[in-house]
């Protein structure tokens, strides 16, 4: 295996108080998504059953945390691998209607709620395409992101057909293990996001580049 080049940087908590304001710029429409995730879960399994509302608030606000890196803020196209119930896609999508996000799930049944709440919140800039992603079809160049849905070893494999650039992943800081049968030198950013609360403890997004 060839030795991996890892750049860590630390989040600066300025950075958490503009997704707080990105938040508040959008909060009609989050809290409408959230009320619509909430009903929806009790039908199908999008995120944890017993979860409370705060903690998916949690989540929603380190979906958008992405939205402060520049590999977010230079690009227009997302992949959103294993959406499960929209995390991250449409938090971003709701505070980033100028960009893309392409939704993607194995569960047709998580696409199909996920298109309902789409059209319930009144989003547009989304597609939203069900079965695995190594069958996903795309030509034009974007980012993939996902949260916690997959090993990085694997989501490389799986995607290497698709023409993205960079890949963000919502992974712990101690994300090295899922690289050890990976042959092939990456480069990777690691942001490590415990200048915020309780919450974002041994939390990180990685970036990197395709191989």
């Amino acid at each position: 295996m060839e030795q991996h080049n890892i750049i860590r940087k630390t989040v600066p908590r300025e950075t958490f108080a503009q997704v707080d304001g990105l938040i508040d710029n959008f909060q009609d429409k989050h809290n409408l998504y959230l009320d619509k995730l909430l009903w929806w879960n009790k039908r199908v399994n999008l995120v944890s059953r017993d979860v409370p509302r705060e903690t998916i608030w949690e989540h929603i606000r380190h979906s958008l945390i992405l939205s402060e890196l520049e590999d977010f803020q230079k690009n227009k196209l997302f992949i959103d691998a294993g959406t499960g119930g929209g995390l991250p896609g449409i938090p971003l999508a709701i505070a980033h209607p100028n960009k893309h996000f392409v939704l993607n799930d194995l569960v047709t049944k998580k696409c199909l709620a996920m298109k309902q709440i789409a059209q319930q919140i009144d989003l547009e800039n989304i597609g939203i395409i069900d079965g695995s992603i190594e069958d996903l079809h795309h030509e034009e160049e974007c980012i993939l992101i996902s949260k916690h849905a997959f090993k990085i070893e694997g989501l490389i494999k799986m995607t290497g057909h698709l023409p993205w650039k960079k890949m963000v992943l919502y992974k712990g800081l101690e994300f090295e293990n899922e690289l050890q049968r990976f042959s092939e030198a990456l480069n990777i950013t690691c942001f490590d996001l415990s200048n915020g609360s309780d919450f974002y403890n041994g939390k990180a997004i990685i970036i990197i580049d395709k191989p």
